[in-house]
Protein backbone atom coordinates (compact mmCIF):
# COMPACT_ATOMS: atom_id res chain seq x y z
CA UNK A 1 0.00 0.00 0.00
CA UNK A 2 1.22 3.62 -1.03
CA UNK A 3 1.39 6.59 1.90
CA UNK A 4 -0.11 9.25 0.03
CA UNK A 5 -1.29 9.17 -3.77
CA UNK A 6 -2.04 12.73 -5.59
CA UNK A 7 -4.95 13.25 -7.69
CA UNK A 8 -4.77 16.39 -10.26
CA UNK A 9 -7.95 17.12 -12.19
CA UNK A 10 -9.77 19.55 -12.76
CA UNK A 11 -13.60 18.05 -12.65
CA UNK A 12 -14.66 17.24 -8.77
CA UNK A 13 -16.56 14.82 -9.72
CA UNK A 14 -13.93 12.54 -10.96
CA UNK A 15 -12.05 13.48 -8.16
CA UNK A 16 -14.53 12.06 -5.96
CA UNK A 17 -14.89 8.66 -8.04
CA UNK A 18 -11.17 8.60 -8.04
CA UNK A 19 -10.85 9.39 -4.11
CA UNK A 20 -13.41 6.52 -3.94
CA UNK A 21 -11.58 3.93 -5.69
CA UNK A 22 -8.48 4.35 -4.17
CA UNK A 23 -10.08 4.06 -0.75
CA UNK A 24 -12.26 1.40 -1.34
CA UNK A 25 -8.77 -0.57 -3.26
CA UNK A 26 -6.69 -0.16 0.06
CA UNK A 27 -4.23 1.29 -2.74
CA UNK A 28 -3.29 3.88 -0.13
CA UNK A 29 -3.48 5.62 2.96
CA UNK A 30 -3.76 8.77 2.09
CA UNK A 31 -5.07 10.72 -0.93
CA UNK A 32 -4.03 14.79 -1.85
CA UNK A 33 -5.94 16.09 -4.34
CA UNK A 34 -6.51 19.31 -6.18
CA UNK A 35 -8.61 20.63 -9.43
CA UNK A 36 -5.80 22.67 -10.59
CA UNK A 37 -2.09 21.82 -11.61
CA UNK A 38 -1.68 25.53 -9.95
CA UNK A 39 -3.04 24.79 -6.67
CA UNK A 40 -0.48 21.32 -7.27
CA UNK A 41 2.44 22.73 -7.99
CA UNK A 42 1.81 25.27 -5.01
CA UNK A 43 1.50 22.40 -2.54
CA UNK A 44 4.76 21.05 -3.55
CA UNK A 45 6.35 24.50 -3.09
CA UNK A 46 4.90 25.08 0.27
CA UNK A 47 6.00 21.39 1.09
CA UNK A 48 9.50 22.25 0.33
CA UNK A 49 9.68 24.71 3.09
CA UNK A 50 9.22 22.39 5.60
CA UNK A 51 12.01 20.49 7.09
CA UNK A 52 12.49 17.24 5.13
CA UNK A 53 10.93 14.73 7.99
CA UNK A 54 7.83 16.72 8.17
CA UNK A 55 6.57 16.98 3.95
CA UNK A 56 4.09 15.09 2.67
CA UNK A 57 5.07 14.18 -0.94
CA UNK A 58 2.99 12.00 -2.94
CA UNK A 59 4.50 8.10 -4.30
CA UNK A 60 2.60 8.70 -7.36
CA UNK A 61 0.44 11.21 -8.98
CA UNK A 62 -2.70 10.46 -11.29
CA UNK A 63 -2.55 13.32 -13.55
CA UNK A 64 -5.31 14.85 -16.07
CA UNK A 65 -4.11 16.47 -19.00
CA UNK A 66 -6.70 18.85 -20.46
CA UNK A 67 -7.35 21.29 -17.66
CA UNK A 68 -7.52 25.41 -18.07
CA UNK A 69 -4.88 27.52 -16.66
CA UNK A 70 -2.16 25.09 -16.81
CA UNK A 71 -2.62 21.63 -18.25
CA UNK A 72 -1.04 18.19 -17.44
CA UNK A 73 2.21 18.78 -19.98
CA UNK A 74 2.91 22.28 -18.28
CA UNK A 75 2.19 20.65 -14.53
CA UNK A 76 5.26 18.40 -15.49
CA UNK A 77 7.28 20.82 -17.13
CA UNK A 78 7.16 22.97 -14.06
CA UNK A 79 7.43 20.22 -11.88
CA UNK A 80 10.52 18.94 -13.86
CA UNK A 81 12.52 22.25 -14.07
CA UNK A 82 11.30 23.92 -10.60
CA UNK A 83 10.41 21.26 -7.83
CA UNK A 84 12.37 17.73 -9.14
CA UNK A 85 15.61 18.68 -8.65
CA UNK A 86 14.77 18.98 -5.08
CA UNK A 87 13.02 15.73 -4.13
CA UNK A 88 13.34 11.67 -5.11
CA UNK A 89 10.99 11.94 -8.15
CA UNK A 90 7.33 10.44 -7.60
CA UNK A 91 5.80 8.00 -10.15
CA UNK A 92 3.52 9.73 -12.42
CA UNK A 93 0.38 8.53 -14.43
CA UNK A 94 -1.62 10.46 -16.90
CA UNK A 95 -5.48 9.90 -15.90
CA UNK A 96 -7.66 10.97 -18.80
CA UNK A 97 -10.20 11.07 -20.99
CA UNK A 98 -8.46 12.34 -24.20
CA UNK A 99 -9.09 10.34 -27.37
CA UNK A 100 -5.83 12.01 -28.41
CA UNK A 101 -3.08 9.50 -30.03
CA UNK A 102 -0.24 12.47 -29.44
CA UNK A 103 -1.46 12.74 -25.87
CA UNK A 104 -0.38 9.01 -25.74
CA UNK A 105 2.93 9.08 -27.99
CA UNK A 106 4.23 12.24 -25.91
CA UNK A 107 3.56 10.24 -22.24
CA UNK A 108 5.69 7.41 -24.01
CA UNK A 109 8.75 9.70 -24.39
CA UNK A 110 8.32 11.24 -20.88
CA UNK A 111 10.68 9.71 -18.40
CA UNK A 112 8.78 10.44 -15.47
CA UNK A 113 5.39 8.84 -16.91
CA UNK A 114 4.58 5.52 -16.20
CA UNK A 115 1.78 5.14 -17.57
CA UNK A 116 -1.41 6.03 -19.16
CA UNK A 117 -4.82 5.72 -18.00
CA UNK A 118 -7.84 6.24 -19.50
CA UNK A 119 -10.95 7.39 -17.64
CA UNK A 120 -12.43 6.37 -15.20
CA UNK A 121 -10.05 4.58 -12.72
CA UNK A 122 -11.04 1.02 -12.33
CA UNK A 123 -9.94 -1.66 -9.77
CA UNK A 124 -8.37 -3.10 -13.09
CA UNK A 125 -6.24 -0.07 -13.80
CA UNK A 126 -5.38 -0.13 -9.79
CA UNK A 127 -4.19 -3.64 -10.01
CA UNK A 128 -2.22 -3.05 -13.17
CA UNK A 129 -0.22 -0.10 -11.98
CA UNK A 130 0.26 -2.10 -8.64
CA UNK A 131 2.09 -4.81 -10.50
CA UNK A 132 3.85 -1.64 -12.21
CA UNK A 133 5.13 -0.02 -8.78
CA UNK A 134 6.86 -3.25 -7.07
Amino acid sequence: MLNHVMLIDDDDVTIMICELRLKKSLFCKEVISFLSANEALSYYKNQLQLPENERVLPDLIFLDINMPEKSGWDFLVELEKDILPSISAPKIAILSSTVDPEDTEKASYNPHLMGFINKPLTTESLNKFKMLMH
